[in-house]
């Protein structure tokens, strides 16, 4: 955490609303990712990370650590989202936000469909990964961040944060890399 990111959470220790709005608007993004990867629902991701907020700025003045608000907000947030996924006792139906999709409007509409359909395969196969490894793959490759920082997140070493990445990779390949059907002639 920079200097004046831990400025802001001392200012903010010491009921600095102002300071709580700018920790909250450089935070929001990675945690409404942490809470989809727990939730797979952007309403619920976003009810999550609203409550979690909240609830850190009730607590704020009980964390020791002021360099470790990043990882102290991120269980806060998983915490807080995994508990809207018990209480919706139901499995994740909403899809990522389809940053996966090539923005641009197709003018073939099978094209469209197309793309549609390859968005729903991807969101049903990161959201089939487990829960550390669906975050760790939320927050590299639509937040951008790197092995450091998503460590920091999630309590981890950045080399189980690679570790990880490299077997959800892996997972992913084999769910969406079309296999060859089977030839009929060898029967």
């Amino acid at each position: 955490m920079d200097g004046f990111a831990h400025d802001l959470v001392c200012k903010a220790q010491r009921g600095q609303t102002a300071a709580f709005a700018e920790l909250i608007r450089r935070y929001e993004r990675t945690a409404l990712a942490i809470a989809y990867a727990c939730t797979g629902d952007s309403d619920r991701a976003a009810d999550a990370t609203q409550e979690a907020f909240m609830w850190a700025w009730k607590q704020i003045r009980s964390l020791r650590e002021p360099g470790r608000f990043g990882g102290w907000l991120a269980s806060i947030v998983r915490n807080t989202a995994l508990t809207h996924v018990r209480r919706a006792q139901c499995r994740p139906t909403r899809s990522l936000p389809e940053a996966h999709v090539d923005p641009r409007p197709a003018a073939d509409p099978a094209a469209q469909a197309a793309r549609r359909e390859l968005g729903q395969q991807i969101d049903a196969a990161i959201q089939a990964l487990d829960e550390l490894s669906r975050s760790a793959v939320v927050l590299r490759y639509y937040q951008g961040l790197s092995s450091r920082e998503i460590a920091d997140l999630l309590g981890i070493s950045p080399q189980a944060v690679d570790m990880r990445l490299c077997r959800a990779r892996q997972e992913l390949r084999t769910r969406l890399v079309p296999r060859p059907a089977p030839c009929e002639c060898s029967r």
